[in-house]
């Protein structure tokens, strides 16, 4: 172990922690242990496509464009980062010559990448550190315990929960069709374009290419391993900002473990924020990198033009993981910027003018070669719904809930994160200036009515707040490495004690840590946002088998987004996936797009309207239902929110319709 900056440990104090940290886990989320070998030895292809999926791709980029030597795993977590952006960007490219992606070409793609990532060889190594391995074994450790919990927690999940993730499936599957990026959405919604953000999407499709792995199962694994990746993702963003590994290792420990997001995403299926947030660290460094460079003394130009391609093809991948993340990126390379000028110890005009130069070559790379994409998205509906966010009256408050900025710092996380921040800024480290500043950018991104200006809504405070552990994790990790080194201090002059106990303490600290840590992540599922049960997917096999395939079905469905789209309440929203059969609602991200006919989201309202005027059970609404060609009503055992129109007891007690299916809480009726 590391105390105070001195390497006392042996092999057999390692061998102990990693035997304590099973015996931990193991009582924290039990039958972990017993669970995870078994899975693992009976989908071997899947692990190991999933392995090079996170790792050739980014590796073959950083062996030709990193010019600085990074150790073994800070560069394997370099590339995991991006990796989920690298894809994105060939998928467009492929695209763009026409070429349509199967089983056979995406491992011969692999077998490309990693000729690139590996051949010639490099001669170059990093001098041998027993404490940088150290800090690569436990960043190891904390990375698998992470991703085995978070895959552990979603083994009974048939598909992923809550809205979010029923467009996720859908357009993986999609995808995966079309062997690539698709116009028509059919057969599961008559949009005509495809302009949402997909890095996350082509992840899962990937995964189907290479492993076999269905769109369902694609989401919900490529949404895990992002959420476990947190870890040493903020480990290596935290560690490249504070230039402390351990302040990194800390920083791991705490939005691994501690921090409800990102894991709590598992419930929403919010896995396109997510996708961003996992580029965003590669993005960082390139263009912390790129800025450290350009303040050099005696710069070459020369030496920028890997860096510069580096960094455009790190941006260009964000644009394509998300929209909204992309904006908060930007606060943090504004925030960086600033504060590594005001730290140059020359403030000349000529080093401002050369980091403006440079960062106008590096967003006009990344422009470039997002170029084509952009062009479809003007296609779509995104640009109007942005420019009418950007209308939006400064005088209209982007409403803040204190649960979610309560839930932001839960467990814990806030007075490690001010005395983190507090002691980073004491010490005039750059990472506290970055960290604030970047904080105060995304706030005011979000809320620009507070300098009075437009565009309330372009980004949520939603949206902020449950991303905001990018930030707060690495002042925590700061703040606890600051206790721990107030108490190495205090044990030493006050009661004279040797590394050996102290090293005991930490011991005992960061496993009571982890196995606490462990409890919070096993129960984080929370199944009021399943709306596809087990029993909806019995339902759905049953509704193949027995229903005509033009059989039309009436789910529950509620306005949302202030009546733009509907929504679903229960399984009945995945039935069109499921069985093939048409329902009243489309996929969530269809309201993105443009439609044939144009008025399709308007025609959706006016049906739910016309239908839910009365009372289910009424002679009008069964007539309203048989006017607009639907044979059957659906009711699921989930109900989120509750309250849902289609009431069995009122549907029962109506002669209007036919009781022909009841199982586990599914219900559906043939109406007369």
């Amino acid at each position: 172990m590391i105390v105070a900056g001195k390497d006392t440990s042996s092999h057999s104090t390692i061998w102990l922690a990693v035997i304590w940290l099973a015996a931990v886990v193991s009582m924290a989320a039990p039958g972990l242990l017993w669970w995870l070998p078994q899975t693992l030895l009976h989908a071997p292809l899947t692990l190991l496509s999933g392995i090079i999926l996170f790792t050739l791709p980014g590796l073959a980029v950083l062996r030709w464009l990193c010019q600085a030597p990074l150790i073994w795993f800070e560069r394997l977590i370099y590339a995991a980062s991006l990796s989920c952006g690298v894809l994105p960007l060939l998928l467009l490219v492929s695209d763009l010559i026409g070429w349509r992606w199967n089983s056979v070409s995406a491992w011969l793609m692999m077998l490309m990448l990693s000729i690139l990532a590996f051949w010639p060889p490099q001669l170059r190594t990093l001098h041998q550190n027993h404490h940088r391995n150290l800090i690569g074994l436990a960043i190891a450790l904390l990375t698998i315990t992470a991703l085995a919990v978070r895959f552990f927690i979603v083994r009974e999940v048939p598909v992923g929960f809550f809205g979010d993730s029923y467009h996720h499936t859908v357009i993986t599957q999609l995808l995966i069709d079309h062997g690539g990026l698709f116009h028509s959405w059919q057969p599961y919604a008559p949009a005509v374009t495809f302009t949402y953000h997909y890095a996350f999407h082509t992840m899962a499709a990937w995964w189907h290419w290479l492993s076999g792995v269905s769109a369902v199962q694609g989401v919900i694994l490529v949404g895990q391993v992002m959420n476990g990746l947190a870890a040493p993702l903020t480990y290596l963003l935290t560690a490249r900002l504070t230039n402390s590994r351990l302040t990194g290792l800390w920083a791991a420990v705490m939005v691994g473990f501690l921090s409800l997001y990102p894991a709590y995403y598992v419930n929403w299926g919010r896995y396109t924020q997510l996708a961003g947030q996992t580029v965003l660290p590669a993005v960082a460094l390139a263009w912390m990198t790129l800025l450290d460079r350009t303040l050099q003394p005696h710069l070459s130009w020369h030496t920028l033009l890997k860096p510069l391609f580096l960094t455009s093809i790190a941006s260009a991948a964000l644009l394509l993981s998300h929209y909204r993340v992309a904006i908060l990126t930007m606060c943090f390379i504004l925030a960086y910027a600033m504060a590594a000028f005001a730290l140059h110890t020359s403030h000349r005009w000529q080093y401002l003018l050369r980091m403006s130069v440079v960062g106008l070559l590096g967003a006009a790379g990344a422009g470039l070669l997002v170029g084509p994409w952009l062009w479809r998205v003007q296609q779509g509906q995104i640009m109007r719904l942005a420019s009418a966010l950007l209308n939006t009256s400064s005088e209209v408050s982007n409403p803040i809930s204190l649960d979610i900025i309560g839930a932001a710092f839960r467990t814990g996380l806030f007075l490690p994160t001010v005395l983190g921040l507090a002691s980073l800024l004491w010490r005039r480290q750059a990472a506290g200036i970055v960290l604030t500043l970047w904080a105060i950018f995304a706030w005011l991104a979000a809320n620009p009515q507070l300098l009075g200006l437009n565009g309330q809504g372009l980004i949520t405070t939603f949206t902020v707040l449950i991303g905001a552990y990018v930030a707060i994790t690495p002042a925590a990790g700061a703040g606890w490495l600051t206790l721990i080194r107030l108490f190495a201090t205090l044990m030493r002059s006050a009661w004279q004690w040797k590394d050996s106990s102290i090293i005991a303490v930490q011991i005992i600290l960061a496993l009571s840590l982890l196995g606490w840590g462990t409890s919070i992540q096993v129960s984080i599922l929370d199944p009021s946002y399943q709306l596809a049960t087990p029993a909806d997917i019995a339902a759905a096999e049953w509704i193949k088998t027995n229903l005509p395939a033009d059989a039309a079905i009436y789910v529950n469905g509620f306005s949302a987004y202030g009546g733009y789209v509907y929504a679903g309440s229960d399984g009945g929203w995945w039935l069109s996936f499921l069985t093939g059969r048409r329902t009243n609602l489309l996929p969530m991200a269809v309201g993105f797009e443009a439609t044939d006919p144009p008025d399709t989201l308007r025609q959706i309202a006016v049906l739910h309207q016309t239908v839910q005027q009365f009372p289910i059970g009424s002679a009008e609404a069964a007539a309203a239902l048989r006017a607009a060609g639907f044979d059957f009503l659906y009711n699921g055992p989930a109900a989120n929110p509750g309250g849902e129109y289609l009431d069995p007891a009122q549907i029962d007690a109506s002669p209007f319709y036919e009781l022909i299916y009841r199982q586990n809480g599914v219900s559906i009726w043939r109406i007369r």
